[in-house]
């Protein structure tokens, strides 16, 4: 390896005949126009100081080609620098005027190999494929084939729209030209065989260079591969067509987390996900071609996701993936990479599928409705899949287990109930939540008609509005204008171009009548003669009631479908409860997910008050029935009032309500023998109660 400082120009340029090539596992030009407007603004301080100026680094390899037998640099690192100083010169040769012969003869050597036999070869930068197409058009003026919005193509009429102003100011073509020759980088010159540059390019952005991990894991997977421009073709490239969009690599690096989260079933923070994809594939021994195709057939799944206008699934599916993306729930991608490759694989059928991802998706609303914290949900799906089918008997029962575990879960993953769901449907400021608000307008209006009312065509507007003018503060507070403004009954969607603003009740009524096909969203406005909070709440029940129904969820309870493999324990043995795992408990056949022995006698005793709170009251004073190790008057009661308990042993017991507290604490053992007595002090039967511990590993 070989360090020195050049002009830029003169050394990757200037020679006659050379190829200058982008290898196909670089970054797309990703330089948008306020790298080239810096560069350019350098470039104007060159030519009025005469100083030269440093661009950066730039890492090569220099070989032979072996087509034709040009020196070849292959570029490691610096490709948007380079590819940059010769859209600067294709944009000066063509704002030069026809008499600066020395100028446009300067630019077309540094730019092409006039004596190629190979018109593969007579331009002198071979950028990657995708970038190749627009920058060979631009250089032979194929208009028809330039995309206005690539990189290349902007940066290009950037830089030719600023020598333009430059050449009015005075500025003459060889001056600009002079200057950017004037620009100087460090030269890192690797030698083959010798030098590693997947280490070298690696290290580069270990110290601050911005590669994302879809740079990263392109270099990885073509780098080193002596196939790397088939594999290119035949995955890579595919895979950018399918997720790059608007010059952007967001939905690449998106996908290859999602994709990693998957892979692991566990949560993989940003920082980590070319570390964990090079540790995954090392130990999954897979050769760059497979983990290619792997990689393409779930990029070609999750495009499905992003776009799901363009995918080829049913008409269910693409709107609820739509939906989705309109609140901008992104966090169950992984889960459903599972899902659809299985639906691929032929696992499940089109039914299965379509109930799966509805019922996700109307979760996914009902939390966002009630304003659900989401932080907690990457974590949920990442793990669902493979906590779902951790027994793989639950596949031949892939829905009712889907939903099973949903419906399991507590705390923040617990879907919302009716009841959260219509009071904050009433209640919240859902136009404050635009995609939201969008949705539920629409979900409203279209429900299951064929027809479709198109967003697109469409506004949110407040019937009450957002500044109340006279007329409207006469029936109106200030502080009911505040509550019920941006809630659900007082919102309604219109065509109309210009927004209905604080016209007076009339005024709005005749424009929903006259511009709006909203029917069932407007049909008890458009039937007030005024508007009042009381038209806002009659209208939030009926619009939400329309919602409940819209968005139901209902849970599939069935007892044969577990998520571990289980050991069940009756009350007769107590024993066998030490050193095990709980899962759960079941009592007069429900099943009740809890995870610590000492939660047991208290959920229990709680669940069986609910049907004879009487009951209890009467059972204060039950006591131990045998012996317990260092036992006293008071450690000797299991259902008690907080008098009755010994200030050293109150760590032991538990309110169930008001003053009447059950023993709980201590070891599962001891656990178990009060809820021995609680069950018999109930008259349940024995076998209406067992515990469900997991099975000893081997």
């Amino acid at each position: 390896m070989q360090a020195s400082i050049f002009n830029a120009t003169e050394r990757f340029f200037a020679p006659v005949q050379m190829i200058l090539k982008i290898p196909v596992y670089q970054r797309n030009y990703d330089w948008n126009k306020n790298n080239v407007k810096r560069l350019l603004d350098d470039l104007y301080t060159v030519i009025k100081t005469k100083k030269q100026h440093f661009l950066g680094a730039v890492v090569y390899l220099e070989s032979t080609n072996s087509d034709i037998g040009l020196p070849e640099y292959l570029i490691i690192d610096g490709q948007q620098r380079l590819t940059t100083i010769t859209l600067l010169l294709q944009a000066l040769k063509d704002v030069t005027v026809d008499g600066d012969a020395f100028t446009t003869g300067t630019i077309e050597m540094f730019l092409t190999n006039s004596q190629s036999p190979s018109q593969e070869y007579k331009i002198k930068l071979k950028p990657i494929k995708s970038d190749n197409i627009q920058y060979t058009a631009l250089l032979n003026h194929d208009s028809d084939k330039l995309d206005e919005n690539s990189h290349i193509v902007e940066n290009y009429k950037l830089a030719k729209q600023t020598f333009d102003n430059w050449l009015e100011q005075g500025i003459t073509s060889r001056e600009i030209l002079q200057a950017i020759r004037q620009l100087q980088v460090v030269g890192i010159s690797l030698k083959e065989g010798e030098d590693d540059p997947q280490i070298i390019f690696e290290s580069i952005n270990s110290t601050g260079v911005a590669l994302t991990n879809s740079d990263l894991i392109r270099n990885f997977l073509l780098m080193s591969d002596h196939d790397q421009e088939r594999l290119f073709e035949d995955y890579w490239l595919p895979i950018e067509n399918k997720l790059r969009r608007d010059n952007s690599n967001h939905a690449m690096d998106a996908f290859f987390r999602q994709f990693i989260i998957m892979k692991k079933n566990s949560v993989v923070a940003e920082r980590k996900v070319y570390q964990t994809f090079v540790d995954t594939f090392k130990n999954e021994n897979l050769s760059h071609e497979q983990a290619l195709k792997e990689i393409k057939d779930y990029a070609e799944l999750y495009a499905s996701f992003m776009y799901p206008a363009e995918s080829s699934y049913n008409d269910d599916i693409k709107t609820d993936l739509a939906s989705l993306n309109r609140i901008n729930q992104s966090t169950s991608y992984p889960f459903f990479l599972h899902v659809f490759h299985d639906y691929e694989n032929n696992e499940i059928d089109e039914e299965t599928l379509t109930k799966v991802i509805h019922l996700i998706t109307i979760y996914l609303i009902r939390r966002t409705i009630c304003d659900v914290p989401s932080n907690s949900l990457l974590g949920f799906f990442a793990s669902y899949y493979a906590r779902t089918f951790k027994l793989a008997k639950n596949k031949k029962k892939y829905y009712e287990a889907i939903n099973k575990y949903l419906f399991v879960q507590q705390n923040q993953n617990e879907v919302p109930d009716d009841n959260q769901l219509k009071n904050a449907l009433i209640h919240s400021k859902l136009y404050l939540n635009k995609g939201l608000c969008d949705l539920i307008m629409l979900d409203i209006e279209n429900g299951n008609s064929k027809e479709k009312l198109n967003s697109e065509d469409l506004t949110i507007e407040h019937i009450m509005p957002q500044t109340m003018s006279k007329s409207w503060r006469k029936n109106i507070s200030d502080e009911e204008h505040d509550e019920f403004v941006h809630t659900l009954g007082n919102l309604s969607i219109t065509g109309y171009n210009s927004e209905m603003s604080n016209k007076s009740f009339a005024e709005k009524k005749h424009i929903l009548e006259e511009n709006s096909k909203a029917i069932i969203l407007n049909k008890d406005v458009v039937d007030k003669n005024e508007w009042t909070i009381a038209d806002i709440k009659a209208r939030a029940e009926r619009l939400a009631d329309i919602l409940l129904n819209r968005y139901e969820l209902n849970p599939i309870e069935d007892s044969r479908i577990e998520f571990e493999a289980v050991d069940k324990i009756g009350l007769d043995n107590l024993d066998a409860t030490t050193g095990r795992k709980l899962v759960s408990f079941t009592l007069e056949g429900s099943k009740y997910p809890v995870k610590y022995f000492k939660d047991v006698p208290l959920q229990v005793i709680q669940i069986l008050d609910q049907d004879n709170p009487d009951l209890l009251k009467s059972l204060v004073g039950l006591t131990w029935k045998g012996t317990l190790n260092n036992a006293n008057q008071n450690n000797s009661f299991i259902i008690c009032q907080e008098k009755d308990i010994d200030d050293k042993l109150k760590w032991s017991y538990s309110k169930v309500r008001d003053d009447i507290y059950v023993m709980t604490g201590g070891s599962a053992h001891r656990n178990m023998h009060v809820l021995k007595q609680i069950i018999e002090a109930y008259k349940i039967p024995k076998d209406e109660f067992y515990l469900s511990v997991k099975v000893k590993e081997n």
